[in-house]
């Protein structure tokens, strides 16, 4: 426990508790909450709940991914930077395609939410609106007389072109 710290509690609005969190996160995996909130509270963040960091993580951006191991860990990303796509990413798309109504991308198990959060961090007005599953994104044109230009468009957000 950080000595230096006085003994107090914290919720997630709290822009030191943030900053830990985020660094934690950089720095090392977690596969669950629980082992999050015990290296805050090594850190001397007391009386920190399961619910807090549940809350945390949604606020800073977290999602699940799969490491080079298989493991699902947590991934903080970068709101605030540009969204840059890089090949491990593109290793994970299997293919795309459409039906003349909807766009669908066939991902590895485990990319989908991943590859869906980098679409909806780019929002364009060609696309209505994305739904990710383990290892299907579904995406829905905002116009189905466009949705080959939406198929485009898609492969060149995630650097297929």
């Amino acid at each position: 426990m950080n000595k230096n710290m006085p003994q107090q509690h914290f919720n997630e609005t709290n822009p030191s508790l943030i900053e830990a969190c985020k660094k934690l996160l950089k720095q090392q995996s977690f596969a669950n909450q629980n082992d999050i909130r015990k290296k805050l509270i090594d850190m001397g963040y007391n009386g920190i709940s399961q619910s807090t960091i549940s809350r945390l993580l949604t606020q800073l951006g977290v999602i699940k991914v799969r490491n080079a191991k298989g493991e699902k860990v947590y991934c903080i990303t970068l709101e605030s930077s540009p969204v840059r796509v890089q090949s491990s990413i593109l290793s994970q798309i299997e293919f795309i395609n459409h039906n003349q109504h909807n766009v669908i991308i066939k991902t590895y198990p485990g990319s989908a939410q991943l590859i869906a959060r980098l679409l909806d961090n780019n929002p364009h007005l060609d696309i209505l609106g994305t739904i990710a599953g383990n290892d299907t994104i579904l995406i829905i044109p905002a116009d189905i007389n466009k949705v080959e230009r939406c198929e485009r468009l898609i492969k060149e957000s995630l650097g297929m072109s």
